[in-house]
């Protein structure tokens, strides 16, 4: 017991198996939130001639070491076997067959300690809280490449002989929104340098739209029927949560037309309004959807693309 204070704490207890190689201790403790156990100290002595199982018991002005003589009583509550259980000391997990644990301790001893916890049973249900993807967005790009296969004289070594080589040929790319003073005819381009053409193209787009996008029109006048659409409503047409003083009622209007869309909770008016790229920025979240993007045009945007296109962002830059 060389070196070690009392009353012992569970950081010393290293330090007593030290200076005792036959003996091996693990400490556990009870949680009262959970009323369950759980591993306070976890032995890395396997296989020594003495082993001793601790509970710890404290309070904020002192604790104190119980031994733990049966296992399987301190853990019953765990299984719902009628008998004697036998405990795994790392995980505390009862099983009704010790061929069972033996079988599980050498997965059991390659990580730490785990506890099972259960989510609180008034709190633990998935909820759908972002409202905004509801929405259509004002703007978006569809866009599609076409390719042709080129022969190649690559010689390589590895089992898999490369014959062809996809090359970009053209693309298409489409403004699609609601609002048809801001349609435009589809782009189509094939020649020379696709995918510069198509990079200029997208980001010609981004500003045109974000410009667009940047556009406050103040609500138009309500027609009878939608004052009193107004008027009666108690809950939030987006969150259909109750509207209160903390939460108040409010007119959601589209900037870009003025004209209004629905009575709306002021949390949600807030959220409702067009993302912009990053805080402060005057561009605008521009979705842009490809045919079959994962599997075959991600790999030439990817390929193709150049530092150029990158903004970077900082307080004196962007």
């Amino acid at each position: 017991m060389s070196g070690i204070n009392y009353p012992v704490q569970t950081k010393q207890i290293p330090l007593f198996e030290k200076q005792n190689p036959t003996i091996s201790i693990n400490v556990l403790s009870f949680e009262p939130d959970t009323k369950s156990f759980t591993i306070e100290y976890l032995s890395p002595e396997r296989d020594r001639q003495h082993h001793i199982n601790l509970l710890l018991l404290e309070d904020t002005t002192k604790h104190h070491y119980v031994r733990v003589t049966n296992m399987s009583r301190l853990v019953a509550h765990r299984s719902k076997h009628d008998g004697v259980t036998h405990v795994c000391n790392s995980c505390l997990h009862p099983f009704s067959d010790s061929s069972a644990l033996e079988n599980h301790i050498p997965f059991c001893v390659q990580h730490p300690p785990q506890q099972v916890q259960y989510p609180d049973p008034e709190n633990c249900k998935l909820k759908f809280a972002n409202e905004k993807k509801q929405h259509p967005v004002s703007f978006f790009l569809v866009a599609d490449f076409e390719s042709f296969l080129t022969p190649t004289d690559n010689d390589d070594t590895r089992h898999s002989k490369i014959i062809n080589a996809h090359n970009v040929s053209g693309f298409c790319c489409h403004r699609i929104t609601q609002l048809d003073q801001y349609r435009t005819p589809p782009t189509v381009y094939s020649g020379e340098d696709v995918m510069s053409k198509f990079y200029e193209h997208v980001t010609n787009e981004s500003r045109e739209i974000s410009k667009i996008m940047a556009t406050n029109l103040p609500i138009q006048p309500l027609t009878p029927q939608q004052q009193s659409h107004y008027t009666n409503a108690t809950v939030c047409d987006n969150c259909k949560r109750p509207f209160d003083h903390s939460n108040w009622k409010v007119r959601h209007h589209d900037h870009l037309t003025g004209q209004f869309l629905f009575p709306c909770c002021n949390n949600c008016n807030l959220q409702l309004k067009s993302t912009r790229t990053h805080r402060g920025s005057d561009q605008f979240f521009l979705p842009i959807i490809f045919h079959n993007l994962k599997n075959y045009d991600s790999h030439f945007i990817i390929k193709n693309f150049e530092k150029k296109y990158v903004e970077k962002h900082g307080r004196t830059t962007k």
